[in-house]
């Protein structure tokens, strides 16, 4: 578990640090209760977010960064789940602002993470089409 938070955690700061607008100070007294995000969307959105990072990182591992395209991407996942940026960056320190309930979110994150890492992906001959089964052979 510790391998992963130290994967995600640099990938975290990363998107901190593209998320937040310039000038911006990250200082959040208070949200108002209709732009807080709850609990499990904030769960679900932070394992999306860590996906796209890893997803933006094999690109400029390789050499394809654009940063239109992860404009875009942002975009689109922000939009998925009808938040904003600005929305997102400030709920992240909101919720910051209490680290023990923040702890509690992020281990759920690192653990559905860590779930999905461990699932098997389709092996290519599960696609396939099945032969046909022996006994329709014709009998001689």
């Amino acid at each position: 578990m510790r391998r992963i938070a130290a994967f995600i955690v640099p990938g975290l700061l990363s998107v901190f640090l593209a998320c937040s607008s310039p000038g911006s100070t990250g200082e959040n007294a208070a949200l108002p209760s209709d732009s807080v995000i709850s609990e499990k969307k904030m769960m679900a959105l932070l394992v999306d977010v860590h996906l796209l990072e890893g997803g933006l990182m094999i690109q400029r591992n390789k050499g394809e960064q654009d940063s239109k395209w992860n404009q875009e991407a942002y975009r689109k996942l922000f939009l998925r789940y009808h938040v904003t940026r600005s929305q997102f960056v400030k709920n992240i320190a909101w919720y910051q602002k209490d680290p023990k309930n923040f702890t509690i979110i992020y281990d759920t994150v690192l653990q559905r993470l860590d779930r999905l890492r461990k699932t098997p992906l389709a092996k290519p001959n599960a696609l396939k089409k099945p032969k046909k089964p022996a006994s329709v052979l014709p009998h001689h």
